[in-house]
């Protein structure tokens, strides 16, 4: 299976048709259709590295502000006891919860492209305590997953800084910058540049003001080999300070 990795910015995303949304239905086309989801989000964030192991997911309506047409959206997808176990086997030091469900940043893209809900998902928590190259390490860890269906799906967004969004606004430079130097990275597969992004200067400190956001880049690095193409969407900034860039990898089809 391929690996994606999405920029999903606002929730509003879940009930709009615009250009991300189209391009999200778009690339499930594109692509095999999963045996089960593996899902690494910023929204689910926890201090140890946990799998949401419900048969059933609720839909997590994790913000606030928005219209009453969003908090009514559910997606009903079921979990994988299966999938869960396989994540145990490779990982090893994982514990399940029973608690969490799919929160926006995964069922406000999935929702476009299986609106059917009939793919199992599983959540992967990104454990606050790793460093960027234990997420990396840890990534690797699941590349095994592929070759059974799964996809390992990453949400998050490459720039993300709320604190400095307007809206309208055109895209600060240094976010225009920052995105596009991890376009060059990942086409170069010089993963080792994002994994150490704090390096890169201020537009990457700017850009990666609350780590959560970039953290599933990292993952979709580590699930795929150098080997793969990566090519590029939606390549927008909106509300100045966020990016939607989403990237698919794919082993070479020859």
């Amino acid at each position: 299976m391929p690996v994606l990795f999405i920029g999903h910015g606002s929730p509003m995303n879940a009930i709009e048709n615009n250009e991300f949304t189209r391009s999200w239905r778009d690339i499930s086309k594109k692509i095999p259709k999963p045996e089960a989801i593996l899902a690494i989000s910023a929204h689910y964030e926890r201090e140890d590295s946990s799998v949401t192991s419900n048969k059933k997911l609720k839909t997590i309506h994790d913000f606030y502000g928005f219209p009453q047409e969003l908090y009514d959206q559910k997606y009903d997808c079921s979990g994988s006891k299966e999938l869960v176990t396989k994540v145990k086997d490779l990982v090893k030091k994982v514990n399940f919860d029973s608690k969490w469900g799919v929160d926006h940043g995964v069922w406000s893209v999935l929702s476009k492209m299986y609106p059917d809900a009939d793919i199992p998902v599983v959540e992967l928590s990104i454990n606050r305590k790793l460093s960027m190259q234990q997420h990396y390490d840890l990534a690797k860890k699941l590349y095994k997953l592929r070759e059974e269906g799964i996809l390992i799906f990453c949400t998050g967004n490459v720039v993300h800084n709320l604190v400095l969004a307007r809206m309208p606004g055109t895209p600060y430079k240094w976010a225009i910058r920052f995105d596009e130097k991890v376009k060059k990275y990942v086409t170069a597969r010089d993963d080792m540049k994002l994994v150490n992004y704090e390096l890169l200067g201020e537009d990457a400190l700017l850009s990666v003001n609350s780590a959560e956001h970039y953290i599933p880049l990292i993952y979709s690095l580590g699930a795929t080999n150098k080997n793969e193409t990566a090519s590029f969407f939606c390549e927008e900034i909106v509300y100045a300070s966020v990016s939607m860039r989403c990237i698919l990898f794919e082993a070479s089809k020859e």
